[in-house]
């Protein structure tokens, strides 16, 4: 398995990990997905990685799995952070897009923290403008809190 994977998949449960999620229930299963654009690094999570509704708080396990992130992007030093964040459509949109902001500024603080120099980190809020998993107004869908990490050439 290369590096990149086998540290990320040691990794990306990040950014609020839902507190009633049994992370041994799927050992076998990687929480996120790793995807290649050209010389971009995207890391999605999967609906097993969430934020709690209305939350932009991260768990004790998302910071320790965002130090992880921050050691592999050290290994690409070339490349710009950029940390997108999304909702589900509970909410008005306004607070949505609020609270996706929030979702991606809350990771980027824990890279800072973590020793990645925040001029190399942008933030994006998106809101509930781009899902996951379709669904109608007020749905709580599990899968669309979540927060896209890209490494982009810089």
């Amino acid at each position: 398995m290369p590096r990149l994977l086998m540290i990320a998949a040691a990794g990306l449960m990040l950014a609020g990990c839902a507190s009633d999620y049994d992370y041994n229930k799927f050992p076998d299963q990687e929480p996120w997905t790793m995807s290649r654009n050209g010389s971009e690094i995207d890391y999605e999570l999967l609906d097993r990685v969430l934020f709690r509704n209305d939350s932009a708080d991260l768990s004790d396990h998302a910071e320790r799995v965002i130090a992880a992130l921050a050691d592999e992007a050290r290994h690409h030093p070339g490349t710009a952070i950029v940390v997108d964040g999304y909702t589900d459509t509970v909410g008005t949109p306004e607070h949505n897009l609020g609270l996706s902001n929030a979702r991606a500024i809350a990771v980027a603080d824990a890279l800072v923290k973590e020793g990645i120099n925040g001029r190399k980190i942008s933030t994006h809020g998106y809101g509930e403008t781009e899902l996951a998993v379709p669904t109608g107004d007020q749905v709580p869908e599990r899968r669309n809190r979540r927060v896209v990490i890209r490494l982009v050439p810089g």
